[in-house]
């Protein structure tokens, strides 16, 4: 596809990955569904054909719950009159599909069976919608009752629009005031942000989006004409939360209060931009006064004066100084080397991108030390240089060369033996990146020795196929992967570099890899 408008280009999957958010394997699949193609997956134990057939049915119990919660709401005066006491309109209550879970034991009975029922309970419970209580009533029934009730109900979609878990809000004085869902097949509060799928045009027209600390911002927000805010779901923002972030926008802006909690909360956004960055991306924190919130602030003092603030918002590089200087006194030995000790792993868990190297340098001014000192400091290999040019020979194309394919020739020719030059082999270095690409576990395993020797053939092809293998390695090492997901690390991976400054070289790659596969 190719946008005439923005220049965007790119595959079909990368459409569906860019403007639906989709992972890489859920836009193959969406792909292959409309033109009536099976894919096949990777091989699965008797146990995930169950999870999967669990995770379908509890998608269809929280669709339908979803649906009687909205109808609640339209009954429900108090719970519509708290919406407007906080400046809601039911146009942004329909936009989000917020509800309403009455302040009943068994409500969610007039949508299912009776809770009595054990295959009936079974589900709603592996689905968070109620509880099962120990012990049993005076009947001799076993306890089951609602998980929300009495509280403003907020659906939590992923990147489809498929509803997999709540928030519920309460509308008087109690605790706990915010409840989620807890994790199911479908849901993990760390893969999932809140306001994602409803914001996701405004994101991209305007060209940032703004992560805040709770749903009720999301909807306020959106209110006061800032729909392209998400929040997290009471969880520290995680890798996984900032990539998804940036297939949508090259900028995400966090805003935190300022108190102790936003700060520690703003440090563990930090840690898990530092990994993922390029220097295409930007990152800035908002810190609002201690008594304020987004929505508290804009009415204040107006969404100009909240623009401004997100304009200003401090840099990704300043907080990083203004973290590792924190309490160290700078004009003595002891406060620069404290300073150095803090931002060593930040520091070690960045790629060698440009911005690296300024941090580097700026950390060596503020710290009365030389650049050199601290890479040594931080174990640090430095940044690829940029060959001599060479004027008596020819520049060769910095790309990757294609894999073996067959010349495209009619018959008559085919027959006749035109003396054409053979295919190149795939070489070492690409059939390295391949089986790391497909095996990411692979590339975490590898050896100090190994990975040295990886660069090092790398570079006698070219310095883009250099830069590429320690950007492969560096995202193998920071893959985020728990034994119980070991089979789906290939479709986990692939969301990950999807992220990368250099995606375009691995949907090449990728392609490179499908392609001898029909070859074979």
């Amino acid at each position: 596809y190719h946008c005439f408008g923005c220049g965007a280009h790119g595959s079909a999957i990368g459409f569906m990955m860019e403007y639906s958010g989709q992972s890489y394997v859920d836009a193959i699949e969406d792909l292959a569904r409309s033109v009536g193609i099976s894919v096949p997956r990777e091989e699965r134990n008797v146990r995930d054909v169950i999870a999967q057939k669990q995770a379908l049915a509890i998608g269809e119990v929280m669709t339908m719950a979803s649906d009687w919660y909205s109808q609640q709401l339209k009954g429900s005066q108090r719970a519509i009159d708290y919406l407007k006491g906080r400046g809601l309109t039911g146009e942004i209550a329909k936009r989000y599909g917020l509800g309403y879970a009455p302040d009943g034991w068994q409500g969610l009975e007039a949508v299912f069976d009776s809770y009595a029922k054990d295959e009936t309970a079974k589900l709603l419970i592996e689905a968070g919608l109620i509880i099962q209580g120990e012990g049993a009533d005076s009947q001799g029934k076993t306890k089951r009752y609602d998980r929300f009730r009495d509280r403003i109900m907020f659906p939590i979609r992923n990147p489809k629009g498929q509803v997999i878990a709540f928030g519920g809000r309460i509308l008087d004085q109690g605790e706990p005031k915010y409840l989620n869902s807890p994790e199911t097949p479908l849901f993990s509060k760390g893969n999932t942000l809140y306001g994602l799928f409803e914001g996701r045009l405004a994101i991209r027209d305007r060209e940032f989006v703004l992560v805040c600390e709770g749903y009720m911002d999301v909807v306020a927000l959106a209110q006061l004409g800032f729909a392209n805010a998400v929040a997290t779901l009471g969880t520290a923002c995680t890798p996984f939360h900032v990539r998804t972030l940036l297939r949508q926008t090259d900028r995400i802006v966090f805003s935190f209060d300022g108190d102790a909690a936003g700060q520690r909360a703003a440090q563990r956004a930090l840690e898990a931009c530092l990994p993922i960055l390029s220097d295409d991306k930007e990152i800035r924190f908002l810190f609002l006064p201690s008594e304020h919130d987004p929505d508290s602030y804009i009415r204040q003092y107006g969404s100009a004066a909240f623009e401004q603030a997100i304009n200003q918002a401090m840099p990704l590089s300043g907080f990083f100084f203004k973290l590792a200087s924190d309490g160290n006194d700078l004009a003595t030995p002891e406060g620069r080397a404290k300073t150095h000790h803090v931002a060593k792993p930040w520091l070690q868990s960045m790629p060698a991108i440009a911005l690296r190297s300024q941090l580097l340098r700026e950390l060596a001014n503020r710290t009365a030390s030389s650049v050199s000192e601290l890479e040594q400091f931080c174990a640090l290999t430095p940044a690829t240089k940029a060959p001599a040019p060479n004027t008596q020979a020819q520049t060769k194309p910095q790309t990757i060369r294609p894999a073996m394919t067959k010349p495209i020739t009619p018959r008559s020719a085919k027959q006749s033996r035109p003396n054409v030059e053979p295919p190149k082999p795939t070489d070492l270095s690409e059939h390295i990146m391949r089986l790391l690409i497909q095996f990411p576990i692979l590339g975490k395993e590898m050896t100090l020795e190994q990975r040295q020797l990886a660069l090092e053939i790398a570079k006698k092809r070219s310095d883009k196929a250099h830069d590429l293998m320690g950007d492969l390695i560096h995202q193998c090492d920071v893959l985020e992967l728990g034994e119980e997901n070991q089979n789906s690390s290939f479709a986990v991976f692939q969301d990950q570099l999807a992220t990368s400054p250099l995606a375009d070289l691995y949907q090449i790659l990728r392609q490179r890899i499908l392609g001898s596969e029909i070859e074979f």
